[in-house]
């Protein structure tokens, strides 16, 4: 007999919905420091470059609007800020049906000064190279949609390129380069919007948009400067002792672009893009020399004067297509169309003044014009083929072609414009294996019998391998391998070019418990490297072999322990190092040593050791060692 249902027990009540916090994130922020830097200190900041003081590491926040007045949700990350190379911060914005807006900023600062490269006069003991930079770039873009969810959603963005500092570049004269200091600065801002037609089997987007540019770069010296020169010429020794060079470049562009695709059939893919612009750009060039210079080979100047001011129109078009077809449910064919066409139509003016110690100057102007057409295309169709469900097999043949003409050598005594042509067949091939213990083999070739290239080093006759390994024998072990083959050839009577790269990498990662304790992982990758050409030295034109040659191994491990949970402590040890030999030797290392213990719940802290070490055999002024040592918290909501 069923009971009263006063006395029966009530059913449960429903568990309460979870309530998303309207803030979480974490912050990271902490202070680093490198109290012992020996070497070379410009080396040091051309490969690490990282500095001390205090930093925010990063900070990753998500907050979300309950009431949706403003946003449904709003991200916001900022990492490496606080004199670090590389910094940015980012920010996303929507809300459901109404928008969507994005902003980023990213700051990289970039420092090359190694004292070995570009440079001639090192066998004197000279530790300044002719090619120097210290820049910073900066990278500012900015995105909004309207109406994200509907079908049709307008656009716009804005996005802004620019860099500025200084650096060393040679001014080149007749029979002598020096070495100055010169000023950079440029900027790009590019403008668009456009429309977004998003259905259920196909999409179109148009976009109409431009572009603005400009370069300026000043190259100075009031020092005496002898240049690279060490002998005199005619009983002279050549020399710079005042020098004021610039160059201005303004351009723009507008550009209109439109891309699609379709899904016409289950079976069937479709797409393509086409864009057209129109870039011009305005140079203006002005320099003003004196010191001791060579003209013609025969006759010394003390100075010069030069005005250039030149104008260029670049029509430029390109279009690309391709579509999926899959006719059989065991075989696909993606098939792929690319060009790429514009001509280049430019004049310049120059005037220039040459003046004479004890004659009068010459004056001498020139104006040219010059023409560039270029068209270049390239076809591709790949056929994959279902073997079985765990074999596939893929075969393919890639088409490039185009012609390039320009003004010809100036003294060429037909004046015959240079006329140049490609023409490259490569076939295409692959297989893919997926076995058991999670086992997968990837075997890609790609090899071409060579005709004809554009430039002494292009790929001609070239076979390239790519092979790709994974097995997993236990649940806590992954194994994985992979080796990559390209070997060029250029047997072109006069270039007589060679390259070889070959690459062995394999690498583990253990995890017991399912890395409850610890994870382990290591990587191990042996590498080689050979380029072998002739060319001329450009003052005597002289022939020359280039040879370079380099056999490197490269290794890192990260072992990661889990203390007892009483402890709350976490420790990681590993590092990388890097051996090489062959025409530049070189060894590097960077051990490591991590700890974090957490205080209290969503707060913890942590510290790390890393040791820089490089040493060149070749260039041991080049080489630096350092300890850098950070502390930090990381707090989490």
């Amino acid at each position: 007999m069923l009971a009263p249902l006063a006395a029966q027990e009530k059913p449960p009540e429903p568990p309460s919905p979870v309530v998303e916090r309207a803030v979480t994130g974490s912050f990271d922020f902490g202070y680093r420091w490198t109290p012992d830097l020996r070497g070379d200190f410009n080396t040091y900041r051309s490969v690490v470059n990282q500095g001390e003081g205090p930093k925010l590491f990063g900070a990753d926040w998500m907050i979300r609007d309950p009431s949706r007045r403003l946003f449904d949700k709003l991200t916001v990350s900022a990492h490496n800020w606080g004199g670090d190379p590389n910094n940015a911060v980012r920010v996303e914005a929507e809300r459901s049906r109404l928008y969507r807006m994005m902003f980023r900023y990213d700051n990289l600062t970039y420092f090359n000064f190694l004292p070995s490269f570009a440079n001639p006069a090192i066998g004197r003991g000279e530790l300044v190279n002719q090619r120097a930079f210290d820049t910073r770039r900066r990278n500012t873009e900015a995105e909004l949609e309207l109406f994200p969810s509907e079908r049709l959603i307008p656009f716009i963005s804005y996005s802004r390129n620019s860099s500025s500092g200084s650096g060393i570049t040679p001014f080149v004269d007749n029979g002598n380069e020096y070495p100055v200091a010169t000023a950079l600065r440029d900027s790009t801002n590019r403008y668009a919007g456009g429309l977004r037609l998003e259905l259920r089997n196909w999409r179109l987007v148009l976009e109409q948009g431009g572009t603005t540019f400009k370069d300026d770069q000043r190259v100075f010296t009031q020092d005496r400067n002898p240049g690279n020169r060490t002998t005199p010429v005619l009983g002279q020794s050549l020399f710079l002792s005042d020098l004021e060079q610039a160059y201005g470049v303004r351009g723009d562009s507008v550009y209109t672009k439109a891309a699609g695709s379709a899904a016409p059939a289950a079976w069937a893919d479709l797409y393509g893009q086409f864009l057209y612009s129109q870039p011009r750009s305005d140079v203006h060039y002005s320099a003003s020399a004196r010191g001791l210079f060579l003209l013609a080979g025969t006759r010394f100047f003390n100075g010069q004067e030069e005005l250039l001011s030149s104008l260029a129109k670049q029509p430029h078009t390109s279009a690309s297509a391709g579509a999926e077809l899959r006719p059989h449910r065991r075989l696909r064919l993606v098939e792929s169309w690319t060009t790429d066409r514009y001509h280049n139509a430019a004049s310049a003016l120059l005037t220039e003044q040459i003046l004479f110690a004890q004659s009068p100057a010459e004056v001498s102007t020139l104006f040219s014009t010059d023409r560039l057409a270029l068209n270049w295309n390239r076809q591709q169709v790949d056929a994959f083929l279902d073997v079985t469900s765990k074999v596939t097999l893929r075969g393919g043949h890639r088409y490039l072609w185009g012609d390039a003409s320009t003004r010809g050598p100036r003294l060429s005594p037909t004046g015959a414009p240079d006329v140049g042509e490609m023409r490259r067949h490569a076939g295409l091939a692959g297989l893919s294996v997926r076995a058991g213990w999670n086992t997968a083999v990837h075997l890609d070739y790609e090899g071409s019998g060579g005709d004809r290239s554009y430039f002494r080093t292009s790929l001609h006759e070239y076979h390239q391998v790519k092979v790709r390994a994974r097995v997993q024998p236990l649940s806590s072990l992954q194994l994985s391998g992979a080796f990559l083959l390209l070997d060029n050839r250029n047997p072109t009577a006069g270039t007589t070019y060679e390259f070889r790269s070959m690459a062995t990498t394999a690498s583990a990662m253990w995890t017991p418990g399912g890395g409850k304790r610890a994870t382990v992982s290591a990587d191990y990758t042996r590498s080689t490297l050979r380029s072998d050409i002739r060319f001329l030295i450009p003052q005597t034109r002289d022939p020359q072999r280039s040879f370079y040659q380099d056999d490197a191994h490269s290794a890192g491990t990260l072992v990661h322990l889990k203390l007892p949970a009483a402890s709350k402590a976490e420790v990681s040890l590993g590092g990388s190092l890097f051996i090489s030999s062959g025409s530049r030797p070189d060894r590097y290392y960077q051990p490591l040593g991590r700890l974090r213990v957490t205080l209290r719940p969503r707060l913890d802290w942590y510290a790390e050791w890393r040791w820089y070490s490089l040493f060149q055999r070749l260039y041991q002024y080049e080489g630096f060692r350092s300890h850098q040592f950070v502390t930090g918290l990381r707090w989490t909501r």
